[in-house]
Formats: C-alpha cells, sequence, structure tokens
C-alpha cells in the first residue's frame, strides 16, 4: 500500500477541514515523489466544480498545470467536469481508483481529445517507481504531470513505464521495435509537445547509437538537433560510456546550446560530451584565472557549466569559453593583471610549441614595442631570442598573437588574461586548451599533461581538414 493510500484510510471523519488538509498534504507529497522538482501550490478550494485545488509548476521553466481533486470516482461525471474545465488541460484526479467501468472507454476517448489527464494518485506514483534505476522514467513522470493526457490506470501506468525503458535502452542499440514501442507510448500518453521533446531524446540516443536517421521508426518528421532542454536531459539520464556515441550526439550540437543549460562538474556525461568534441565545439573568447579549491594537488580537472559559459576546472586555475566577447566572462570572477616578462613568455610558448607571430611589449620606461613576424619567417625564433637578449628581465608583454596557420589567429591580451579571435572567427575549444591557456599562464608539467590527454582521443585528420577548409571562412569574417 502506498503512502498516499495509507493517509486517506486514516482519515478522522469527524473533522472535514482536518480531513481537506490530510487529502492535499497526501496527494502534495505524492506529486513530489513523482518528481522532486515540481512544486506544489494548495488553493483554498477543495473539490470545486471551477476552481483548482492544486497548481503545479517547476523551476526555471514557464510550466503550469492546475489539477482538480474529486471524490467522485463516476466516469460519468468525470467525463461532465471534463466539458467544463477541458480549456484549462488540467489534471482531473478522483481520489480513488475507478470502481464504475462503465462509460470508461468514453473517459479515456474525450480526456485524451481534450488534452486533460484524469488519474489517481497511486496511478501517477506508478510512473517514477523504478526512476532511480531508469532515470528516463523520471523524465517520463515530469512529463506525464506537464503534459499528460488521457485516462491512466495503474496497469496503463505500468506498461507505459515498461514500454519506454525498454525503448529507451533500445535506442542505445538502434533496436527498432523497442524504439517504436517507445515512440508510440510517448505520443499516446503525452501532448504534442512533451511527445516532440521525448521523440527527438530519442531520435538523438538513436543517431549517437550509429543508426542512420532515416531508420529511426515511429516518426518521420523528427528534426535532427536537440534544443538546450533535450541536451540537458540527455545529459542527466544517458548511460552510454562509448566516446563515438558522445562524438555523435556532440555532431548536433553547438557550444551555445550547451552553455544555455547548467551543469555542475560533477556530471559525468558532461565530461564525455565536452571532452569527445573539443574538435567541434568552438569558442569566441577565453579567460583563464587562478582558481585554488580546498581539494589538494591532483583533484581531476572537471568541465562544468554556468551563466551561459562552459568552464574547465582544476585546484590551481580556471578556463572559461564563451560563444561571446571577453566581457560575457566578467562576472564569474575578477581578473588580475596577467603581464609577464618575455623571457617567460617565450618559455611558455616552447613549452606548449606555440607558434607567436606578433607581440605587444612594454618597456620599464612604459613605452611600447609592436612585433610582427615576417611572413613566412624560418628565423623567428631567432628574432625572438634576439628581443629576450635586448629588452632582458625589464620588459613585460601586454599582449600576443598565435598562429593556427594559414589566416587563423588567437588573440592573446596577457593584461585580461584572456585571449580571443580576430574579429568573428571562432576557435576550437582544443585549440585554446593547447595554444592559448599555456600562454596565458605558467602551467606545471602535469597540468600541461592534463590537457595533452585530452587532446590524445580526437581525430587528428578531420581536425586538419575543418582548418583546411575553414580557413578561408574566418578571412572573410
Amino acid at each position: 500500500m502506498s503512502e498516499y493510500s495509507v493517509a486517506i484510510s486514516n482519515l478522522m471523519g469527524d473533522d472535514p477541514a482536518r480531513n481537506v488538509e490530510s487529502i492535499k498534504s497526501a496527494v502534495i507529497a505524492n506529486f513530489r515523489s513523482s518528481d522532486e522538482a515540481v512544486r506544489v501550490e494548495s488553493t483554498e478550494y477543495f473539490n470545486h466544480t471551477y476552481a483548482p485545488d492544486l497548481v503545479l509548476r517547476w523551476t526555471g521553466s514557464k510550466e503550469e498545470r492546475q489539477v482538480f481533486l474529486r471524490t467522485n470516482t463516476n466516469p460519468q461525471y468525470l467525463r461532465e467536469d471534463i466539458a467544463v474545465i477541458s480549456a484549462r488541460q488540467p489534471i482531473l484526479m478522483p481520489l480513488a481508483p475507478l470502481r464504475d467501468q462503465g462509460h470508461t472507454e468514453e473517459l479515456g476517448r474525450e480526456s485524451a481529445n481534450a488534452r486533460t489527464l484524469v488519474a489517481d494518485p497511486d496511478s501517477l506514483q506508478t510512473f517514477s517507481a523504478d526512476r532511480q534505476d531508469r532515470p528516463v522514467l523520471g523524465l517520463l513522470s515530469r512529463a506525464v504531470l506537464q503534459g499528460g493526457k488521457g485516462l491512466v490506470d495503474q496497469t496503463r501506468a505500468r506498461s507505459t513505464s515498461d514500454a519506454v525503458g525498454l525503448g529507451f535502452d533500445g535506442a542505445q542499440r538502434a533496436e527498432v521495435d523497442q524504439t517504436r514501442g517507445a515512440v508510440e507510448a510517448a505520443e499516446s500518453l503525452l501532448d504534442p509537445s512533451h511527445a516532440d521533446q521525448f521523440t527527438r531524446l530519442l531520435h538523438a540516443v538513436w543517431l549517437g547509437s550509429g543508426a542512420s536517421p532515416a531508420s529511426f521508426p515511429g516518426a518521420t518528421d523528427v528534426r535532427p538537433d536537440l534544443d538546450a532542454q533535450g541536451l540537458k536531459l540527455l545529459l542527466e539520464i544517458a548511460v552510454a560510456e562509448d566516446e563515438e556515441f558522445w562524438q555523435r550526439i556532440g555532431s548536433g550540437v553547438s557550444l551555445a546550446q550547451l552553455c544555455e543549460i547548467e551543469m555542475p562538474a560533477s556530471s559525468v556525461n558532461l565530461q564525455r560530451l565536452v571532452s569527445a568534441n573539443l574538435d567541434r565545439f568552438k569558442a569566441k573568447s577565453c579567460r583563464v584565472s587562478d582558481a585554488l579549491t580546498k581539494s589538494g594537488y591532483g583533484a581531476e580537472p572537471r568541465w562544468f557549466t554556468h551563466g551561459g559559459v562552459l568552464g574547465y576546472t582544476t585546484d590551481r586555475y580556471r578556463a572559461l569559453f564563451s560563444v561571446g566577447p571577453i566581457s560575457s566572462m566578467d562576472f564569474m570572477e575578477e581578473i588580475e593583471d596577467g603581464s609577464v616578462g618575455l623571457p617567460e613568455l617565450l618559455d611558455r610558448a616552447a613549452e606548449a610549441e606555440v607558434v607567436i607571430s606578433e607581440l605587444t611589449i612594454e618597456s620599464a620606461a612604459g613605452g611600447q614595442i609592436e612585433y610582427t613576424a615576417p611572413p613566412l619567417s624560418l628565423g623567428t625564433e631567432v628574432i625572438l631570442d634576439d628581443l629576450r637578449g635586448a629588452l632582458g628581465q625589464r620588459s613585460s608583454v601586454r599582449a600576443a598573437v598565435i598562429s593556427l596557420g594559414g589566416t587563423r589567429h588567437i588573440k592573446c591580451d596577457l593584461t585580461k588574461r584572456a585571449a580571443t579571435g580576430r574579429t568573428v572567427a571562432k576557435i576550437y575549444l582544443s585549440e585554446f586548451m593547447q595554444g592559448a591557456i599555456p600562454l596565458l599562464r605558467t602551467l606545471r608539467r602535469s597540468e600541461y599533461g592534463e590537457i595533452l590527454r585530452l587532446m590524445e582521443s580526437l581525430p587528428d585528420t578531420p581536425v586538419r581538414r575543418r582548418r583546411e577548409i575553414e580557413a578561408d571562412d574566418d578571412a572573410v569574417e
């Protein structure tokens, strides 16, 4: 027996007000066990024809759904209720399972057409019974609260949960029948917008398995890309460890979409997605800052998203990446002047094997020297060594430009510990990681080793091919 059923069975018959309060409390607890993110507002009404008993809302979402509790479980009376309140597409909740099976077929058809969900509390809780072991069922449970329709009893709730759970697992293996079953179950139970969201999620997982878009079962007009909300859901529930799976997901996602969602550094799937797509995701700007953490040296670097930026955090420094200008990252932390002496800057460049094409150097007296390497010069290192000898330790490098080959460059502002592409050009995260970060901050050998390990699994040939193809585009930009 569920907690809700226990609470109902213990009602005090001699105190109507207390009974109403107990009923509402039990129903609210039931909703919260179905979806931890739901916020439930109780009204002053109970079993009212026009006024809802409860209102469901979700943090960070405009979704809202009214709930009408009903003490009468006669299907014919519930059909009459639907005719009155269906414009609100609410949840009509009888407080006990329907005992009279007459007119249930009509009730199911009419409630589905009116996008009204008719379900008792125990039936709704059935959707989330296994969500700890199968996170996709937690998503289904929320989708039912937000956009469920039709008549749902415990039998239907269980069969739908089974179909969706098997279908999500099947989509990761490109199994047609199980995936089709999940698509059909979602379309039958959810309104079009929530069914579409669910189908797009299954479609993304299907493509992540390596299957072709044309072979996806059950729906022919599915958009191939994930929106930000769908991406967040996938990151929260996917169980794939295969790097190729996350590369395929990344092929349909931009860094801008990823930065729309908030994902903590504890997200294992975020680590997989970003690390597998460092040569796909592009940013406009990068900023590096000191970031001492409570953990000791050697803590594993982690990715996170916050406030519209992607972050890479270690125990000694933090790097931020944005699809906007450098100023879009100002809110994260105060940045100290990162100007360094020319010898140190050159040592950083040599360690990272970075090719510097331009320098802005400030002398001890305050004057500035602009240095530009000769085109196609084979003696750049000699010229830089001459500058090192002429200016010595008293010089300060304010800015440097890294050459990526062709017309592609990264401009590094040492004073702001920031880097950006020229004009509106965007830079691959892999290039920022290997070039800008080591130039903006002195890294320990182990720290640079962490960056190199991230690059080891990237396919070199596709990266080179994209660089060659996009060189002309960046020049135009």
